[in-house]
């Protein structure tokens, strides 16, 4: 039965609602499930991953990006660490979608974590702590340095949901280093953007600016943060993508505001 679901269709993943219960408690589904996940981690370090067995993980973990946008399996994978057996996938070194199989697996794995980042629900807190305690964090800024524009957009929409969340800040402010290295990387994305426009990614960096802004002055000298804002921000490079997007733009006259305190 599992080798049939890995074959359904986007469409009945969605709209089935008992599917994530199903998969669930249907005995050893998960595992099979699993098994099909690591069965390509032997060839992660050396990129001979094929678009075949690209495409059965990706199936697979598809399955448990549909489990983790339902409320009660959410929290059981979560319980159960299943996250664990995707981040090996967001340490490969593949750059810029230089290598596709492994990048379609890189980009679907950040979609099973995006799906679990629902830190507004009951659980949200439990959730939130098991990506911190596991370094969640890293493992996104160094998709957003190497991960092609998609995955650069998940992950950025992770880290961003992390800093939104009291907590997820703190985490990451609690070291000057680690503050520092959120801080470089979303330099870079903003100069990949620069050559790249995306509104929706930009979006995402200035919110997560936005957070970073409120607590820099108890990481270091405001100087020194303002010094990692990308001037592309406050050039003219944004200015014909911000004009038909005033949400970002007030966004961004924030930060500036904020930074320039």
């Amino acid at each position: 039965m599992i080798h049939r679901l890995l074959v359904v269709s986007p469409l009945k993943r969605d709209t089935c609602t008992e599917l994530p219960l199903l998969l669930w408690n249907t005995f050893n589904a998960v595992f099979i499930l699993l098994q099909e996940v690591i069965a390509v981690y032997p060839k992660l370090s050396t990129s001979t991953v094929s678009i075949k067995e690209s495409t059965r993980v990706c199936n697979a973990l598809a399955l448990f990006q549909c489990m983790g946008n339902h409320q009660e399996t959410r929290r059981e994978l979560i319980k159960a660490k299943i996250p664990f057996y995707f981040y090996p996938f967001l340490k490969t070194n593949g750059k810029n979608g230089n290598d596709k199989p492994l990048e379609f697996i890189r980009l679907t794995s950040l979609g099973v974590i995006g799906s679990l980042t629902k830190f507004d629900d009951p659980y949200g807190g439990e959730i939130l702590y098991f990506f911190l305690e596991t370094e969640l964090v890293p493992l996104c800024l160094h998709c957003m340095d190497l991960g092609d524009e998609l995955s650069r957009k998940v992950a950025t929409l992770i880290v961003m949901k992390i800093l939104m969340q009291e907590e997820g800040l703190s985490y990451c402010c609690a070291l000057a280093e680690r503050f520092y290295s959120i801080v470089q990387v979303l330099h870079r994305v903003v100069q990949k953007l620069s050559q790249k426009p995306c509104i929706l990614l930009l979006r995402y960096v200035i919110q997560s600016y936005l957070c970073l802004s409120q607590v820099s002055r108890f990481v270091g000298p405001s100087d020194a943060f303002r010094s990692q804002i990308p001037c592309q921000l406050f050039d003219n490079t944004f200015m014909d993508m911000l004009r038909d997007d005033p949400e970002t733009s007030t966004m961004l006259q924030q930060l500036y505001v904020q930074i320039m305190r």
